[in-house]
């Protein structure tokens, strides 16, 4: 019975494999900068060409800074943003005291799945929202200033014919 169980899960697992990885592509950078007298710095750096030859479009791209939030409107990469919180015209909090969530939300262009072809002619398939979080490293309580994290695409690595 074991033997059984442990051919078809080889199996499931084999044909499934075929039809296409579930993957995570890294599009670009979410880092905390630090915080000085001109206020908390955020850069959100989207760049995915090192994977593809085309530009990705998105319709917000927003950060969320301990509870507040700032939202970019529409964008093609690349692109490089900077989020300064903690000033009187900034709806975003300052990590002066110190910050336990950062996070970036990008919504596609048309709020649904996209697909684009990476540099390998391969063709990914991604969702229609994408979150990058930074948290405290571990054995700290806060984020530290230059701490970053990759934004990633996740979905769905279609394999075509010319790449078994």
């Amino acid at each position: 019975m074991r033997f059984k169980l442990a051919v078809f899960l080889l199996f499931f697992a084999s044909a499934s494999a075929g039809a296409g990885r579930t993957n995570r592509v890294a599009i670009g950078t979410l880092t905390y900068l630090g915080t000085n007298e001109f206020g908390s710095a955020f850069r959100v750096a989207l760049d995915p060409s090192a994977l593809t030859s085309q530009s990705l479009s998105f319709a917000s791209v927003t950060l969320f800074v301990d509870g507040t939030s700032q939202t970019a409107g529409p964008l093609t990469t690349p692109v490089t943003l900077l989020y300064i919180g903690g000033t009187v015209n900034s709806p975003l909090a300052s990590c002066a005291s110190g910050c336990v969530s950062i996070v970036v939300q990008l919504v596609s262009a048309t709020s649904e799945p996209f697909s684009f072809t990476l540099v390998d002619g391969e063709e990914f398939t991604t969702f229609a929202v994408k979150t990058a979080a930074l948290r405290p490293l571990p054995g700290q309580k806060l984020i530290q200033a230059q701490q970053s994290v990759p934004i990633c695409s996740s979905g769905m690595r279609l394999e075509s014919e010319a790449h078994p």
